[in-house]
């Protein structure tokens, strides 16, 4: 089996020649490897996407050839990716049908971000889509949760789903909004303050901006903030622009 797609792997150990040297290793072995190099090219290529290995199921063809698939879980989903797999024990080389890795983590996102449909904005804070928002944003999480008491009915247009809310009782004063793209499932917030950043700030309120740069926003996102009085004087922005969540 033969795939045009790009070589997903790349060695595990040094040496690319492949020697009859030795005996073949197990398949329990090979499936090991061939896992532990799978999840390395997710992380390195699909870092965005928190993709995880859940389990290889392989077979040997032809000495040192195999193959098999990948069960990969992401966005609360799993999905079987092919495989073709060239190992001597010492040497193990992974090749994965990128179109089908790339059209499962695009399905798993759609079917997670459906249940968005239908919620108010405080669901982001849940354990699953929060990590779907910017990594930095985790240290300000309770700032950001708290700013989601008073929560708004999630919204969605052609490109974004968008949430709001505010404090208890501070509505206009100390807010949050966030907005997640429909394509890539990347996260972007606001928190809003009724403080300055700095004693150089004459303006009461406070716009601090997670997972993008100036410039980057999100329609909706922007909208909101501008209507709640954001300008280049009461703004700052994550840096670096994106982070991709720990898992």
């Amino acid at each position: 089996m033969i795939y045009r797609e790009a070589v997903l792997g790349a060695v595990l150990a040094a040496g690319a020649i492949f020697s009859g040297c030795h005996s073949s290793p197990s398949i329990n072995q090979v499936a090991a490897d061939t896992k532990t190099q799978f999840q390395r090219q997710l992380n390195q290529d699909y870092a965005d996407k928190h993709g995880t290995v859940q389990n290889v199921s392989i077979v040997q063809t032809a000495a040192p050839k195999y193959e098999g698939e990948a069960t990969v879980a992401a966005f609360n989903q799993t999905f079987s990716v092919p495989l073709v797999v060239t190992s001597d024990g010492k040497t193990t080389l992974v090749i994965a049908d990128t179109q089908k890795l790339s059209a499962g983590f695009d399905t798993a996102l759609q079917r997670n971000l459906a249940i968005l449909n239908g919620k108010y904005s405080d669901y982001i804070v849940s354990s699953d889509f929060f990590e779907m928002m910017p990594a930095s944003l985790k240290e300000a999480k309770v700032d950001f949760v708290t700013r989601l008491n008073v929560a708004s009915p999630i919204e969605s247009d052609a490109d974004y789903f968008f949430g709001s809310g505010c404090k208890a009782h501070e509505c206009g004063e100390n807010e949050a909004a966030w907005a997640i793209d429909k394509t890539t499932g990347k996260g972007t917030a606001v928190i809003m303050k009724n403080e300055p950043a700095n004693a150089e700030m004459s303006a009461d309120l406070y716009f601090r901006v997670y997972g993008i740069n100036d410039g980057e926003f999100p329609r909706p996102l922007l909208e909101w903030a501008e209507q709640k009085g954001m300008t280049k004087m009461n703004v700052s922005f994550d840096t670096p622009a994106y982070q991709a969540p720990q898992r």
